[in-house]
């Protein structure tokens, strides 16, 4: 054999290859995506399952803050009635104060005049 014959017969196996691969490449790339928008649609999957998620995600926060803010203002309710509740009670325990010092006062046979004196 002649040596240009064995180099015509690797340049023919190789093209031969070449078009195999070509063929097996489009096989693969029309398997991967098959409606054809050239994104795999494993991807598009995938990223239709992340967009999902994050509106998932994004209701759960809005949900979770709604709660949050309900719960401060249930709190911050409670906390008003009960500092109303504390002024009414201290305002009670005051006049009963001055009563008890009243009384005490004219037990002693002190007026209030003599208070202010001293």
């Amino acid at each position: 054999m002649d040596f240009k014959k064995i180099v015509d017969q690797v340049k023919d196996a190789a093209e031969d290859l070449k078009e195999k691969a070509g063929a097996k490449i489009k096989e693969a790339r029309e398997n991967l995506d098959q409606d054809h928008d050239n994104i795999p649609d494993a991807l598009e999957g995938l990223t239709d399952k992340a967009k999902k998620l994050a509106e998932q995600a994004e209701a759960k926060a809005k949900e979770l803050a709604e709660k949050a803010e309900d719960t401060f203002d249930e709190a911050a309710d409670r906390l008003g009635k009960m500092a109303d509740q504390t002024k009414a009670k201290l305002g009670e325990v005051k006049d009963e104060a001055e009563k008890a010092v009243g009384q005490a006062r004219e037990k002693l046979g002190m007026s209030d005049k003599d208070v202010k004196k001293s």
